[in-house]
């Protein structure tokens, strides 16, 4: 007669279970990958070393990424969330409350100083290693400028704003926000957390008045 313990011996599926799935175990990688390029710099870190603290083998880490320029285009990619949050502020009914969580306005320097940390350490190396700065522009800024142009236009055929060049306009806003969004220390100059806010609301009630359905594009000023 067939024991308990043999029976569930016979029924449990052979060979080793999966621990992760391939999305799981590549998100994994790609936040191992950018605490590495922040602790170590892009150029001294090795995919030997993302292998071994995302604990995985080489094999695997190759399977996902060819390389280490990859593999930080992989954390660009999900950086840029961080930098303009789309597409979950599209909930948001008021288009300058919309425009405040998109942009983050609200953040506190912790989370901005992080944030910002990548960037910094992009653009310290990037004379080095070039393809950092390409990895940025393409991984980066073009897809989030994608993301909000495609914003921009559902916010248009709602009728709440009038929008002609859409990609065009995301490329102005995000000038005028990511410039006037100083990086905090030691990346730039320290203020008050309420100023900076007062400044990016700022720059979204100027970007609204322009683009509000009503707008008299021409002249720039209300129809009545």
């Amino acid at each position: 007669m067939e024991t308990e313990a043999g029976a569930r011996a016979t029924t449990r599926p052979r060979g080793r279970p999966k621990v992760a799935s391939d999305a799981a175990q590549r998100a994994q990688i790609v936040d191992v990958g950018r605490r590495l390029f922040l602790e170590r710099g892009y150029g001294r870190a090795t995919m030997g070393e993302a292998a071994s603290r995302a604990r995985v083998s080489k094999q695997t880490l190759y399977r996902f990424f060819s390389g280490k320029a990859e593999l930080f285009a992989a954390v660009v990619e999900a950086h840029r969330h961080s930098m303009l949050a789309l597409p979950s502020a599209r909930e948001h009914a008021s288009l300058d409350d919309a425009l405040a969580a998109i942009f983050r306005v609200d953040i506190d320097e912790a989370a901005d100083r992080e944030r910002h940390a990548l960037l910094a350490m992009a653009f310290r190396e990037s004379a080095v290693h070039p393809e950092l700065g390409e990895a940025i522009l393409r991984h980066g800024v073009a897809k989030s400028r994608a993301d909000l142009a495609e914003w921009l236009e559902e916010r248009a055929a709602a009728g709440d704003m009038v929008v002609d060049d859409a990609e065009a306009l995301a490329q102005i806003l995000m000038d005028m926000m990511f410039g006037a969004a100083r990086p905090p220390p030691p990346f730039g100059e320290a203020e008050p957390a309420e100023t900076r806010r007062r400044r990016l609301r700022t720059c979204i009630a100027v970007f609204l008045d322009g683009t509000r359905a009503g707008a008299d594009r021409a002249g720039g000023a209300r129809r009545s």
